[in-house]
């Protein structure tokens, strides 16, 4: 045994983990691992870079092989729960952590992998609580203040998350998500003049960002100088230096601004340019919030062959998203209004099907309960619509969807008045339901 010898091999195993060459450096530490078999820094370099080459098994040998050396090891304990994660087998995981966390291991870096776990899980107070914990330990990381601020956004807690963003711009003022989080935020309390002085002074900072530059336009466009908005998306294109993603996000930015201005025919043809600015990647880079958007243009339009086209491309995504899984139930609704109710029929079945299953998923999400009442509604099955709209009003009586989906329903029976009565509570609790409903109550 030498372990000076063996701290030699380790000090170039590392050389070579930080260039990224992590078969090279096993093989280094398995020389140090013939002259010294007790450093349990051998056996945890050896379990990260089989990490890295995703050789989780092996990886799993050579942290429990350091656990046997030093078994409260709060650093093997964590690498472990890494790769128990990685696995998913998420309970192991959870457990290896806390372990971890009770033998002394509280990097900020545990605290933020429980807290993007537990939002995975919908668990939102348990994330909000580890993310708070990871900035305690380190104040300088961005990416858990980012995390607790998109947290409170979601949950309408505008005032703290502002708050959040001046807290971290103080420690990390170098972050794009702060000054753009705090603009939409200004911009959507209608606090105009505030928005305008964080873009202008997140450009002046920034000046070739792009990000800052959308910002701006949509700044415009709010202030309703549409025109100098489309001037200034135009300029930002041949000015500078702007990558697919900056393309697409133009194209909506005009979308969006044709759209306030009611004008159809320009906010189609922005939308075709998002969509086909993202296919020119190939088929699996399908935007599929442009192509949700223009299925809903066409429909509106009763172009139902262009409609349909986009609904065909939506069904294909393999994994279902917030717009995909909506045209489940739009391609059957599309081929009824081109009179193909047969070829309509089996479709609406397998998408009350498939919607069931995702409610059962996720017992607390109305859009799925929405779908299926559409779905019934368009079957001719009242009975069964009316049924889930009643348990929708148990459940979210004081949402105004609720009310306008019955309404939609009733209207179609030709109950009228009852019809009337649902959609005037639904404009006393605050509005329609315009993002599902739009083209079905046209």
């Amino acid at each position: 045994m030498d372990k000076v010898i063996s701290q030699e091999y380790q000090m170039q195993a590392r050389v070579l983990m930080g260039q990224e060459k992590y078969s090279a450096a096993l093989s280094f530490l398995e020389k140090a691992q013939e002259n010294d078999r007790t450093d349990i820094e051998i056996y945890l370099s050896k379990g990260i870079c089989y990490a890295n080459l995703n050789e989780l098994e092996k990886a799993q040998d050579e942290f429990q092989k350091a656990l046997k050396i030093d078994r409260t090891s709060g650093l093997a304990l964590f690498h472990l729960g890494n790769i128990y994660m990685l696995q998913g087998k998420k309970a192991q995981a959870i457990e290896t952590y806390n372990n971890a966390i009770a033998n002394g291991y509280d990097d900020s870096q545990i605290f933020f992998t429980l807290g993007l776990f537990y939002e995975e899980e919908g668990s939102d107070e348990a994330a909000m609580r580890n993310y708070v914990k990871a900035i305690h330990k380190d104040p300088l990381r961005p990416d858990a203040r980012v995390r607790k601020i998109r947290m409170l956004i979601r949950h309408g807690d505008a005032q703290q998350a502002l708050e959040a963003i001046d807290e971290m711009l103080l420690a990390c003022p170098d972050v794009f998500e702060g000054y753009h989080l705090r603009f939409l935020l200004l911009l959507e309390a209608g606090k105009i003049d505030q928005a305008q002085e964080t873009v202008e002074g997140a450009i002046q900072m920034f000046p070739q960002d792009v990000g800052f530059a959308l910002d701006k336009a949509t700044l415009l466009g709010a202030k309703g100088q549409y025109q100098e908005a489309l001037e200034y998306l135009d300029q930002i294109e041949k000015t500078m230096d702007v990558d697919v993603g900056d393309q697409r996000n133009i194209a909506m930015q005009k979308a969006k601004m044709a759209a306030e201005q009611q004008d159809m025919p320009k906010t189609i043809e922005s939308l075709e340019r998002a969509k086909q600015v993202s296919l020119a990647l190939g088929e699996p880079y399908l935007d599929c919030e442009s192509t949700y958007m223009l299925m809903n243009c066409y429909l509106a339009e009763k172009q139902f062959e262009k409609a349909k086209e986009n609904a065909e491309l939506l069904q294909r995504q393999e994994t279902p998203n917030q717009f995909s899984v909506t045209a489940w139930y739009y391609l059957p609704y599309i081929l009824k209004n081109m009179g193909l109710q047969a070829q309509a029929e089996p479709l609406y079945q397998q998408a009350l099907e498939k919607y069931r299953a995702l409610s059962l998923e996720n017992p607390g999400s109305m859009d799925f309960y929405v779908f299926r009442i559409l779905c019934l509604r368009d079957m001719k099955q009242f009975d069964k619509a009316l049924e889930l709209c009643d348990f929708l009003l148990e459940v979210k009586g004081e949402e105004p969807e609720a009310h306008t989906v019955k309404a939609v329903v009733l209207t179609e029976m030709g109950c009228e008045e009852q019809a009337k009565e649902e959609q005037k509570k639904a404009q006393q609790l605050g509005g329609s339901f315009k993002n599902l409903l739009t083209a079905v109550q046209a």
